[in-house]
């Protein structure tokens, strides 16, 4: 039976390495980071990085795809239960400019992957199923305020473009300014229909 000092240092372990592979990956890309280079960050001998994510490809998909959907995931439950799907949109983009270092680099990791600029195409393709299957729920949420399907298109074009701007080039929208892109989409699709 394994103690609870070895436990401990296990999960400290791993998290070291997540820590400095979502370094290395944003600074160096999928293909220019080697899971050498990675155990010296870490400071861990190579049979013990195998052992913890058996191949980089593993390792990958651990630090940006499936840390991407457990931060999205937080995010969702931290926004008002009873907030208005505009009040979700504009919220929800606000909530990335205030992410913490390690989640603002597994955010621009996911987004870089899924526009098929960085990772592999694997990875790339688990995220590009997840985002549709997202974007299903987020056209149904966006339906109880929008009849109009080339609105909710519009509106979903508008959020992922402010969270592109805020995440891959660091822009800073103003709260007010968030609010008032969201405020103006959903009053036009309303009053267009």
């Amino acid at each position: 039976m394994y103690n609870a000092r070895y436990i401990e240092r296990w999960f400290c372990v791993k998290e070291e390495i997540c820590y400095h592979a979502l370094r290395l990956f944003d600074e160096n890309g999928y293909h220019g980071t080697s899971m050498r280079a990675i155990g010296e960050a870490v400071g861990c001998t190579m049979p013990t990085l195998y052992h913890h994510y058996g191949n980089k490809k593993n390792l990958f998909d651990e630090v940006v795809r499936v840390a991407y959907i457990n931060s999205i995931d937080d995010l969702q439950h931290q926004l008002p239960a009873q907030a208005t799907p505009q009040e979700v949109c504009a919220e929800s983009i606000i909530q990335k400019k205030n992410l913490s270092e390690n989640n603002l680099l597994i955010h621009r990791l996911a987004m870089k992957t899924w526009l098929g600029c960085e990772g592999y195409k694997e990875v790339r393709h688990k995220l590009v199923d997840w985002e549709k299957a997202r974007n299903k729920k987020n056209e149904a949420m966006l339906s109880i305020t929008v009849s109009s399907t080339v609105w909710v298109k519009i509106i979903t074009r508008a959020f992922f473009n402010m969270t592109e701007r805020i995440i891959l080039l660091s822009e800073s929208i103003p709260d007010e300014d968030i609010r008032e892109e969201m405020r103006l989409l959903f009053e036009a699709a309303n009053i267009i229909n």
